[in-house]
């Protein structure tokens, strides 16, 4: 039995009265999110490449030519803060793969495009990139992955709801009636 397993059971025994099972569904995806992750970064490290940078340049070469967008697009795409993004591209151009280069009309904007060197590793490392996400699905058919798929969307609903939930109306207690934020 799996440690997540493990605990489950000793929750049962110890408190019968509940039911710990969410516990297992997210327990399971941090744990497999985490040993993705992993293997990720073991995987780009040859390449000198982290899943951020990967990320990056993954954005702007599904772009389609000329592989260019702003900090603020990717930022966005990636939901990052435009700090973060800068950082990103600041590495990502000492590493030659990307250069920035203002916009022709309005000098406050900065386009982020692969070089060809950023072009060719990127068609590189994705294509063995999914090689290897392949590899770690192996054990599942189709079929259980498009499974997977549709309970991952149904579950990121249901989060996206409960986090909508958060505001509440607290009970009436002679005053106007208010919403209140729950603090996060």
């Amino acid at each position: 039995m799996d440690t997540v397993g493990k605990a489950l059971d000793d929750w049962r025994r110890e408190r019968p009265d509940l039911d710990p099972s969410p516990m297992g569904v997210f327990a399971r995806l941090r744990n497999a999110g985490d040993m993705a992750r992993q293997e990720l970064e073991a995987f780009l490290a040859p390449f000198d490449l982290t899943p951020r940078s990967f990320d990056v340049l993954a954005n702007l070469r599904r772009g389609g030519p000329p592989y260019r967008k702003t900090p603020s697009e990717l930022a966005e795409s990636s939901l990052l803060s435009s700090g973060a993004m800068t950082g990103r591209l600041d590495a990502l151009e000492r590493q030659g793969l990307i250069t920035r280069s203002p916009h022709p009309s309005d000098r406050r904007v900065m386009f982020a495009e692969l070089t060809q060197a950023g072009v060719d590793l990127i068609d590189d490392v994705f294509a063995q990139h999914l090689d290897k996400e392949e590899t770690m699905l192996a054990a599942l058919t189709p079929n259980q992955r498009a499974q997977i798929i549709d309970s991952l969307i149904l579950l990121q609903s249901s989060i996206e709801a409960a986090i909508a939930e958060r505001e509440v109306v607290p009970p009436r207690t002679g005053g106007r009636r208010r919403a209140a934020r729950v603090p996060r």
